[in-house]
Formats: structure tokens, C-alpha cells, sequence
């Protein structure tokens, strides 16, 4: 059994085309169209719908797509099993404050799993602070948000930048609006604003908070909205969205950036294991009923 025709079979099928699968296999596109046809001639039926556009599986791929995505979860666990090493050293990994509440735990549960003799160093800051750190070699990897930072590392998940309120009381129609505030670093609010004033809508900071920690307290101590990844929310926080009244801040493309100050297979094997994680996650997530 050739599990990397499985692997490319979901490529195609989470990419939705054959040029972005090549990309994620590292393959020609002329290597997967190859690696899909021998797939198809192993279970002996069409797999792919090649004329439409995006790609679409047929009925016979739509039956194979999760006992395929369990073969190839079995064999990397499997695999991994082989590959852990008695490392009992230290990687150091940065998670932007924004995304604590969603991924933190991830990152030191799937940490263990693949280096269970290592120990995780865990860096909480915003994503500028977490791009110099990268810089200059003091955290390895770190999740952290496109365009609040340079940024050159794959895109390790998504999520979307929206009004949080209290889920207890309705505060989307309060005037003036009660707003958390951040510092003068932030532009999380900018949008929020923006959308406020063409709305005609008033606002007032009622608190000043400088970790997303203190905003996530403020909105479910029912004092305010404030913008926040939709992802990361808490018990007792909604989104407002648009039947509320507000359009979505910003669509968040969340990178995995690596240090190049120094080289090491332990952190390139973890940066692959996390991508992998969070793609699978994402996909798990994605094709769960609505």
C-alpha cells in the first residue's frame, strides 16, 4: 500500500485543484495527476471529477475520503513512533497572544507526543514581538498573524478577526457602543471603527487593556464588546456578526515561522508535525456538518 497516493488524494480533495495539492505534496502537477490515476486503478473506479472547476470528487472519492485520511493518520503515527529520538533538549515556541485560548494547548500536547524526552519552552507575546524573537534566534518556531509581522513561514491555520460580546446580555445596540480597548500598538480596532463611524454609530472605551487575557475578562464580565479572533473565544463570549449589525474585522491567515539563526532537524521535524496537525484539524473541522 502506497499511503503517499492517499496523501495526495486528500490534497486534492481539501485544495479543491491539482496545482495546489502539487504545492502541498511537494510534487509536480504532472506527478499527482499520475499518483491519482494509479490510485484510481488500485480500487478500480473514477476518484476525481476532472471537469469541474474547482475539482470535485465523485461518489466513489467522497466513499474513500475517510478511510483515506485514517490510513494516513495510522501510518504517520505509526511512523513517529520510529522517529522519536531520546532529544532532551529545549525548543523554544512562540504563540501570539491572540490565539492562546485556540491552539496553546495543541502546541504542547502534540510537543509531547512527538518529543516526549524534550522539554517546550513556551514564549507569550504579540506577533511583532514574536517576529524579533524569530529574528534574532531566541524562540524557534511561533504561530503569528500575516501582516502584523514579516512574515515568510506557511500558512498553519486560519481564523477571522470579529466583535465579541457578552453571550449573557445583547450589547450590540447599546449607544454609545462599550468598547476594550488595547495601546497604541494595536490596530485591531481601526476596522471596528471605521465600521462604527459609517454606521453612525457611537462608541466609548470603558477599559484600556493591554493582554487579550484582560479583554476576554472585560466582555465576560458583561462591560464590553471587543475585537477578537473568533476562534479563540471563551465561555461566555458570542460574535457579533452581521444579524447583529457588524460586518467580520479582518480574515486572519496564521503562520508558522522558523528561526534560521540556528539549524536543527528536531525543530524542522516539529514544524512539520505541527503543520500537519493543524491542516488535519482544519480539514476535520471544515467537514463537519454545519
Amino acid at each position: 500500500m502506497d499511503t503517499e497516493l492517499y496523501r495526495t488524494f486528500l490534497a486534492i480533495a481539501d485544495s479543491g485543484g491539482f496545482t495546489s495539492a502539487a504545492q502541498i505534496v511537494g510534487r509536480t502537477q504532472s506527478a499527482v495527476s499520475q499518483q491519482i490515476k494509479r490510485l484510481e486503478d488500485m480500487v478500480g473506479q473514477p476518484l476525481i471529477d476532472r471537469a469541474a472547476t474547482p475539482v470535485t470528487l465523485t461518489e466513489y472519492g467522497k466513499s474513500l475520503l475517510r478511510p483515506a485520511r485514517q490510513i494516513v493518520d495510522m501510518h504517520d503515527e505509526a511512523m513517529a513512533m520510529f522517529r522519536r529520538t531520546a532529544f532532551e533538549g529545549i525548543v523554544v515556541v512562540g504563540v501570539a497572544d491572540a490565539y492562546v485560548n485556540r491552539i496553546l494547548k495543541d502546541v504542547m500536547t502534540e510537543f509531547a507526543k512527538l518529543l516526549p524526552q524534550g522539554t517546550i519552552s513556551i514564549v507569550i507575546d504579540d506577533s511583532l514581538g514574536l517576529s524579533r524573537r524569530i529574528a534574532n534566534g531566541s524562540v524557534d518556531l511561533a504561530f503569528v498573524t500575516e501582516g502584523n509581522c514579516p512574515t515568510r513561514g506557511p500558512v498553519a491555520f486560519t481564523d477571522r478577526l470579529v466583535v465579541v460580546g457578552p453571550s449573557e446580555v445583547d450589547l450590540s445596540s447599546v449607544d454609545p457602543l462599550p468598547v476594550a480597548v488595547w495601546d497604541e500598538r494595536n490596530q485591531d480596532e481601526l476596522p471596528l471603527v471605521a465600521a462604527l463611524e459609517a454606521m453612525n454609530r457611537r462608541y466609548r472605551p470603558v477599559c484600556v487593556c493591554r493582554s487579550v487575557f484582560a479583554q476576554h475578562q472585560a466582555v465576560t464580565a458583561n462591560l464590553c464588546v471587543a475585537v477578537l479572533v473568533e476562534g479563540s473565544m471563551v465561555a461566555g463570549e458570542r460574535a457579533y456578526l452581521e444579524e447583529d449589525g457588524f460586518p467580520v474585522m479582518k480574515h486572519l491567515n496564521i503562520r508558522l515561522e522558523r528561526s534560521y539563526a540556528k539549524r536543527s532537524p528536531v525543530i524542522e521535524q516539529l514544524e512539520g508535525h505541527y503543520l500537519d496537525f493543524f491542516a488535519r484539524k482544519s480539514a476535520d473541522q471544515s467537514s463537519r456538518p454545519m
